[in-house]
């Protein structure tokens, strides 16, 4: 079905009203041939002829630009999804539009409309053509073969959007160590608090953002930095209160050394994630929880006793044990001192 143009309006308008095409076209400045092809189809609105409209008709210009720009703009989709031999619904399917649907993910004008909630779904990526969908950052999941970048991309608008409601002060790169200690002792304490870790974070100049990702996917986190401002996104995937420091101590690492990258693109953490700027984001992260000399020279050994430890968070520790496979993750102390988020 073709889209509606302002020019379906036009000939509406000039039927109700009685007036000639001629005389229309002379109180326009046009030809009446010129008009004639506007009416058909086969020329496009100029800004003079639509201001010259407006004035004569009393119609406002946005109202104008408005009709023509949401015509183009669904001439692009049916283009592109005729070009990659997609129909409407197998194109929100890439973006899992069922579960956005029910979680209200984004604010839908007509959720039974397939064509209207792709338009939406761009407009809240902020793109003006499903192409642009793929070029909002070309290097942004570099690091993994991720096969869904859709949901990656919404989940990063998402987030992003999340930041512009949060006030941060200056940031400077010393504050790293003052929000490492913080987590640090926040494990020692097994406390976890969401809203009290985004209000110390903003406090020393880091957005961060805890999201729901899309299902799915395999995000984990990501780490932006927007102008000159670091910003940090984790997923709410990380259940036990070691896996959501680890997560959010290995942003912190990739905010100590790879902050300018990050101007330029989103670093990405997947589930499985294995490049070389991933390991040593991961590394730094290990010896911020447990300091690497003590973890080998005490931790790793048979007679280790987690109970009497007073140094570390337990929690931490166990962690590591388990990552490095000294215990299983169905280890009785590492449920217990690395306790679930909920518990706490």
């Amino acid at each position: 079905m073709e889209g509606i143009r302002f020019k379906d309006y036009l000939l509406d308008y000039l039927e109700f009203n009685h007036i000639s095409n001629k005389d229309f076209a002379n109180r326009i400045g046009v030809s009446q041939k010129h008009l004639i092809d506007i009416l058909s189809g086969k020329k496009d609105l100029s800004d003079q002829v639509i201001r010259n409209i407006s004035f004569v008709t009393n119609i406002s210009v946005d109202y104008i630009y408005k009709i023509e720009s949401n015509y183009k703009f669904e001439m692009q989709i049916k283009e592109y999804l005729v070009k990659e031999n997609l129909t409407q619904i197998q194109y929100l399917n890439k973006f899992n539009y069922n579960y956005l649907k029910k979680v209200n993910y984004i604010p839908f004008v007509d959720k039974e409309d397939s064509l209207e909630a792709i338009k939406d779904i761009l407009k809240f990526l902020r793109v003006t053509s499903p192409e642009q969908v793929y070029e909002i950052d070309q290097v942004t999941y570099f690091k993994s073969k991720n096969e869904k970048p859709e949901l990656l991309f919404l989940w990063l608008e998402k987030c992003y959007r999340e930041t512009l409601k949060q006030k941060v002060e200056k940031y400077a790169k010393e504050n790293i160590v003052d929000l490492v200690n913080y987590i640090v002792e926040c494990a020692k304490q097994g406390k976890f608090n969401e809203e009290e870790l985004i209000r110390v974070f903003n406090q020393k100049g880091v957005y961060l953002v805890i999201q729901d990702d899309i299902p799915g996917s395999k995000i984990r986190g990501a780490f932006r930095v927007h102008r000159h401002t670091p910003s940090i996104y984790l997923t709410h995937k990380h259940k036990r209160i070691a896996d959501v420091y680890f997560a959010l101590l290995h942003e912190l690492a990739h905010c100590k050394t790879d902050f300018n990258k990050a101007k330029a693109t989103n670093l990405i953490s997947f589930d499985t994630s294995k490049e070389e700027i991933e390991n040593k984001a991961d590394l730094q992260a290990y010896d911020w929880m447990v300091p690497n000399d003590y973890y080998q020279n005490v931790c790793t050994k048979p007679d280790y006793d987690i109970a009497s430890e007073k140094n570390y968070p337990k929690s931490f520790i166990l962690y590591r044990l388990a990552a490095d496979h000294y215990i299983d993750y169905r280890n009785k102390k590492y449920q217990t001192y690395n306790c679930l988020l909920e518990k706490i």
